[in-house]
């Protein structure tokens, strides 16, 4: 089921797998060809590791944009981590880091 985007930063250090999906403590997308999700920081931070938790096959492909543009959906940002992780055959949820090296500025995740 979709969630609010809200919860995509909810500010709780206790924040855990399951309990947070189940609970509808965590953000999500519909099913669609091409989900994403945008965070606005609300002012520039330099950012060296995304952390998310990423549930099953929704995870399939993910890539972390980081910058201060929303032009062409923030695809034009610095890409962290490279390739793209492929959790296409997980049915569980886990955590995934994202690191960008170097760190990047960014308002927009």
């Amino acid at each position: 089921s979709l969630r609010l985007p809200s919860l995509a930063i909810d500010g709780s250090p206790t924040t855990v797998t399951g309990q947070s999906l189940n609970s509808g403590r965590c953000a999500s997308t519909s099913k669609s060809t091409n989900p994403w999700l945008r965070i606005d920081l609300k002012a520039a931070y330099l950012v060296s590791r995304v952390r998310a938790i990423i549930y099953g096959r929704s995870g399939k492909k993910v890539n972390v944009h980081v910058g201060n543009s929303v032009t062409n959906n923030g695809l034009n940002n610095h890409k962290c981590g490279s390739p793209p992780y492929d959790d296409s055959t997980r049915n569980n949820a886990v955590w995934r880091d994202v690191s960008c090296s170097p760190p990047v500025w960014g308002k927009y995740i």
